[in-house]
């Protein structure tokens, strides 16, 4: 039994409780007969999910919820309040299990009751929302959430459940306009994400050829996020475009200095920006500098490579270097192809220090693997020290596992 079913049983014991309880109160045959056929379908429904047979659990509790209202559902406040927690819990449950034809029939029959108040009556439209959404029906979920965002506008939930649908759906106009809500709310992350959405605005004009448009969106995303790394190097990007090497060069480097990792996606139109300006010395003073304050494998293999084209001897002692400091299967994979490319041998590189980077890479990695849980270890455990099953322990199959 999952932990969410194990919650589920529990407050289905409150339920059947506050059930039982009624009952006892309650007077007249014919009612006490449809209070006894709602107890004891509550504690089959019980009885399954203690046996861990929730499907037929499931069953139980959705003919339960399909009957027709009766005074079953007025024997008291709490009962009342109880057994509708539990529906939407059920509910909840059947969207986690992906059956969302079942999750969407009991949350509309729950919407369907005339008895709730505005508070559940909110949560059923929320939960029916999401099984909306879960199922792809994002025109229903968008109506939804928009209804919810009328009944309370202090809740920020049915806005972030609408920018996912106009995320999905690439409706960035719309995106901004949810997003525009947030920012009394949570201005941080409002902000972060309106300059998002004003850069696929500014990909999308740029597409079309729209400078005009692209530079307005990207205005836009740098005043609510000034020195945002995809801002930058959109700017260099249409300077490129427009034949401004030098331009582009300076917003790809603002680039990397407010994202180091960005350079992964900049390094070879920067290496054809300079080289464009005749200025690759420069570019690979720009690289010394930054491989040494980011110690980015990328940024080392480019330094190497290019010191190589001039001295080769001094490209492969740079990467040496920095190997020691960071050992990476993508620089030894740069090693070789070095070495390879200038007709150098690997004999004439220190066979000592390349078996310390391979044992630097191999402490590094794990070698087993738990098939439960994924629990990864360089040791073996027969027992997981993670989900603590036995025997699930496994080697890794790959370059550093077998």
């Amino acid at each position: 039994m999952s932990i969410f079913e194990m919650l589920l049983f529990l407050v289905l014991v409150v339920v059947a409780i506050g059930v039982g309880w009624a009952l006892g109160r309650w007077q007249g045959s014919r009612e006490l007969r449809r209070q006894n056929y709602l107890a004891n379908h509550y504690f089959r429904g019980l009885n399954y999910l203690l046996n861990e047979e929730p499907d037929k659990a499931i069953e139980i509790f959705l003919q339960l919820a399909e009957r027709k209202p009766s005074p079953a559902y007025r024997i008291g406040r709490q009962a009342s309040h109880d057994v509708i927690e539990t529906h939407l819990a059920l509910g909840s449950l059947f969207r986690r299990r992906g059956e969302m034809d079942k999750a969407i029939r009991f949350h509309k029959h729950i919407i369907a009751q005339p008895h709730l108040n505005e508070a559940q009556r909110t949560q059923a439209l929320r939960e029916l929302g999401r099984d909306y959404l879960q199922a792809g029906l994002l025109d229903r979920a968008e109506r939804l959430f928009s209804e919810l965002i009328e009944r309370e506008q202090d809740d920020a939930q049915p806005t972030r459940q609408l920018i996912d649908i106009y995320q999905q759906e690439k409706d960035w106009v719309k995106a901004i306009e949810q997003a525009q809500h947030l920012q009394t709310q949570e201005p941080d992350e409002s902000n972060f994400l309106l300059a998002q959405y004003n850069c696929e605005l500014a990909e999308q004009a740029l597409a079309r050829g729209d400078t005009d448009g692209a530079n307005k969106a990207l205005r836009q995303a740098k005043r609510y996020k000034p020195g945002h790394p995809r801002a930058l190097i959109l700017s260099g990007d249409m300077a490129r475009l427009a034949g401004d090497h030098a331009g582009a060069i300076d917003e790809y480097i603002k680039a990397c200095q407010a994202d180091p990792e960005v350079f992964v996606l900049l390094d070879e139109l920067m290496l054809k920006a300079h080289e464009q300006l005749d200025r690759v010395d420069e570019f690979i003073e720009w690289l010394s500098d930054f491989w040494s304050t980011s110690q980015l494998s990328a940024a080392l293999i480019s330094l190497a490579t290019l010191q190589a084209k001039k001295n080769p001897q001094a490209g492969v002692q740079t990467l040496l270097d920095g190997l020691e400091k960071r050992a990476t299967i993508n620089g030894l994979e740069a090693l070789v192809h070095i070495l390879h490319q200038h007709d150098m041998s690997l004999a004439e590189v220190d066979p000592e220090l390349v078996g310390r980077l391979m044992q630097e890479l191999r402490n590094a990695q794990a070698r087993y693997r738990c098939r439960q849980c994924g629990f990864s270890s360089s040791e073996h455990h027969w027992l997981c020290p993670s989900c603590r099953h036995w025997g699930t322990t496994r080697l890794v199959q790959g370059p550093w596992g077998d």
